[in-house]
């Protein structure tokens, strides 16, 4: 059943849900060990899923991958909470960077699964569609 959240509680979770971007962006492993679950499972846009282990080696290699994501907030983003466990959903636009070097926008449609363990927030699931491609690949300066 659905439980109402403090405003300190979405706070908190909205907090947990910058750290794994901030990690996301700068490709931050000892961060991911931290928010993730470790029977974290996430899908990326592609499709592919990834436990807790392979989706912090996908998204910390060097060269290539997420270079920015902005745009979601608590007023446009629905989060939902049962008991311990979180429900966001939220629209996000992401820059990524191709290996060639070329940088691809597109805006991503996010649910991520937050439960509260030991006091804190971690991610244990997360999955992402691409909903829009807003650029060709082009020549990053």
């Amino acid at each position: 059943m659905r439980t109402p959240a403090s405003k300190e509680t979405l706070t908190n979770v909205w907090n947990t849900l910058l750290k794994i971007e901030k990690a996301l962006v700068e490709k931050d492993a000892a961060a991911f060990e931290l928010l993730l679950s470790d029977d974290f499972i996430g899908a990326i846009p592609t499709g592919e899923s990834f436990t807790k282990a392979a989706y912090i080696e996908h998204h910390c290699k060097t060269g290539f991958g997420v270079i920015a994501l902005t745009g979601a907030d608590t007023d446009t983003s629905a989060v939902r909470f049962y008991d311990n466990t979180a429900v966001v959903n939220r629209r996000v636009h992401a820059q990524f960077k191709l290996p060639a070097g070329n940088i691809i926008a597109y805006d991503v449609q996010r649910m991520e699964v937050f439960v509260k363990r030991e006091n804190e927030w971690q991610m244990v699931s997360g999955q992402g569609t691409i909903v829009n491609l807003l650029n060709q690949a082009r020549q990053s300066n």
